[in-house]
């Protein structure tokens, strides 16, 4: 049996943390949960004994969340941090940004409390990875969840939600609406009709879409000032759209679900975001990664292994799963390179995206290729006659995305 799982509940009210345990009750054979009512008494508890999570609210007196988070983050930079607060103030808000991996509103509904956590849990048994580890504490700044894509999750839940009102929330950003209305416009969908509005985007290609590429757009402006002058945001986002439309379009060959294929698109667009983070909060090492992988002539992932003792593609899931990103989109991010390390069998956003980047790196002008088929993963799913259909489908589309992209 795994050992069990440690939790640290905060909160200034008694109620809040006895209905806490109470909800938890029924999981006192996976989990050990501790309760305090103070940020003080949650850091006296934390020199004691370790926990894998922290679980805190934001308006208490003395320390508030933002406070104790921002210290755990210091001291136990391992530990994944969830805020679980009601109404806070625009500017504690603001201070927990930095220092949360996670926000839950209250009243929370029960399942998603323990699906939160058990997913945040979930990924380290998946990357369960000591050099991950060492890597993940010595960056300074792991990007967080844009606002406005949390507000677009929060506006997917009503039941009411509509196309008309996720477009207005989008609209409120002008940078953002014109970047949307970019790449809606673009070869990546291939709309036969010119979209104007966020609104109409939304009724177009449907919200869950929309939120993906909300997330997409937001994640990568995080990152134009790279510190690394050997990685470009640009050419990175340039090759994700078109990873991300090629897996789309093989998608749609294999007529998945919607579902699915919103799936599908995000893991293409976010696949490579863990070559942001690191080459952002890692710029030296990362130059000498790039240094490497060209002179011995080996992908870059490997190049990341001798160097880090891990992976952008193991850092990317890593940082979706603390988000609260579904496990088949943040399978798709990890194992990419080499999808014969997931225990999945069947189609799935893994199965797109590692072909769909093998397809894209085909494309590629200056011979790179970063990723090969893995013909046991090929074998096992039983691959070998869609393989050239996928390829003869998508070559021409992924070549027409490619010319956009670079502006030709």
């Amino acid at each position: 049996m795994p050992d069990k799982r440690t939790i640290l509940f905060v909160d200034d009210e008694i109620n809040v943390l006895q209905g806490l345990k109470r909800l938890l009750h029924p999981l006192r054979t996976q989990w050990i949960t501790t309760y305090c009512l103070s940020g003080a008494e949650a850091l006296e508890r934390l020199e004691q004994e370790p926990f894998d999570v922290i679980v805190s609210d934001m308006r208490m007196p003395g320390m508030d969340g933002a406070t104790l988070l921002a210290e755990v983050k210091n001291r136990y930079p391992n530990m994944v941090r969830i805020v679980l607060s009601g109404h806070s103030s625009q500017e504690s808000t603001l201070r927990s940004i930095g220092v949360a991996h996670q926000f839950l509103a209250k009243p929370c509904d029960p399942d998603r409390l323990k699906r939160t956590i058990d997913d945040a849990l979930g990924l380290r048994a998946i990357l369960a990875n000591e050099s991950l580890q060492r890597v993940v504490a010595s960056v300074a700044s792991i990007p967080c969840v844009p606002e406005i894509h949390r507000k677009l999750v929060e506006e997917v839940q009503h039941p009411d939600t509509s196309s008309q009102r996720v477009g207005e929330i989008i609209a409120k950003d002008p940078g953002l609406t014109t970047s949307i209305l970019r790449l809606v416009n673009s070869s990546f969908f291939g709309l036969a009709r010119h979209v104007s509005s966020p609104m109409q985007a939304a009724a177009m290609l449907g919200i869950d879409t929309i939120r993906t590429l909300v997330l997409s757009v937001q994640v990568f402006s995080q990152f134009d000032n790279c510190a690394s002058s050997c990685v470009s945001p640009q050419v990175i986002r340039e090759h994700s759209t078109l990873v991300a439309s090629v897996a789309k379009r093989i998608g749609m060959h294999e007529k998945v679900s919607r579902e699915m294929l919103d799936a599908i698109l995000m893991a293409g667009l976010l696949h490579d975001v863990g070559k942001l983070v690191l080459a952002q909060n890692l710029p030296r090492e990362y130059c000498e990664i790039v240094k490497l992988a060209k002179s011995e002539n080996v992908p870059t992932w490997r190049a990341e292994t001798q160097v880090l003792g891990t992976t952008h593609a193991d850092v990317g899931a890593y940082l979706l799963g603390l988000w609260g990103i579904p496990d088949a989109i943040m399978e798709a991010v990890a194992f990419h390179h080499n999808p014969q390390n997931a225990l999945n069998t069947e189609f799935s956003p893994l199965t797109a995206v590692h072909f769909a980047d093998v397809f894209a790196n085909e494309q590629r002008l200056d011979g790179e290729c970063d990723t090969a088929i893995d013909s046991v993963y090929v074998e096992r799913l039983g691959l070998t006659e869609r393989l050239n259909v996928w390829r003869d489908d998508v070559a021409q589309f992924a070549e027409q995305a490619a010319c956009e992209a670079h502006g030709q």
